[in-house]
């Protein structure tokens, strides 16, 4: 076998984990939401860090879930029958976090000081798109200074 067909191959398997793992995610989102019993004003797919995880070199999230908010409330969860981390957002705040492996993020912070790192990316080919965290932050932000 030559390079071009091992790079061939390679590219070819490479796509398959990046299908493979958004449709997982995706899934694990529906379930998730399946489970929320009262209306949602805002969800999407969401990765968490802690800030340990955050800044380590090779692995940047700890879990992957669903971050919705409901009234002045966020929640992120990852499976369906678990509790959610909730997010009183009348007493945390929310910020913007500089871009990180080319990937926009916020952090939700808790009156004790404990900061949860979140970010929601779409893989491209030669960009990953964080549109959607943006979009999160923006409507997390608005609802919790109206």
């Amino acid at each position: 076998m030559g390079i071009l067909e091992g790079a061939i191959i390679g590219g070819v398997i490479g796509a398959v984990v990046v299908i493979a793992q958004s449709s997982a995610k995706l899934n694990r989102y529906k379930t998730v939401m399946k489970s929320v019993p009262e209306p949602v004003d805002y969800s999407g797919v969401y990765h968490y860090a802690s800030f340990k995880r955050y800044k380590n070199f090779f692995k940047f999230y700890d879990s992957y879930g669903a971050l919705y908010m409901v009234g002045n409330m966020v929640y992120y969860k990852t499976k369906e029958k678990e509790t959610p981390v909730a997010f009183n957002m009348q007493e945390c705040s929310i910020q913007l976090e500089p871009d990180w492996r080319w990937l926009k993020w916020f952090s939700i912070t808790t009156p004790a000081g404990e900061k949860y790192y979140f970010n929601s990316n779409k893989m491209g080919a030669f960009k990953n798109n964080s549109d959607e965290t943006l979009k999160g932050f923006e409507v997390i932000k608005a609802k919790t200074t109206a």
